[in-house]
């Protein structure tokens, strides 16, 4: 397979972590964190959803991915397709 063609990088879950979040990036909080999440974390591509992910002591995290890794996460975690509805 060509590297243009490749599967990009999957989002994954640390051991503790669960995924309590999906939204558009215009929804995801204040100005600043739009800033830091413009772009997909995997990527130089403009972020299509925003991940939130906590941990079992309700530490949160948030991942941005644009629109070839939001795909990729959700096959791999198909409650991002219900979180995002």
């Amino acid at each position: 397979m060509a590297p243009s063609q490749q599967e990009p990088s999957a989002f994954s879950l640390n051991p503790g972590e669960r995924i309590v979040d999906c939204c558009p990036l215009w929804t995801s909080g204040s100005d600043r964190m739009l800033q830091e999440l413009a772009n997909c974390h995997y990527c130089p591509r403009p972020t299509y959803r925003v991940i939130t992910v906590a941990t079992v002591l309700g530490l949160e995290r948030r991942a941005a991915l644009c629109s070839a890794h939001y795909a990729a996460a959700a096959r791999a975690f198909p409650e991002l397709e219900r979180r995002s509805a």
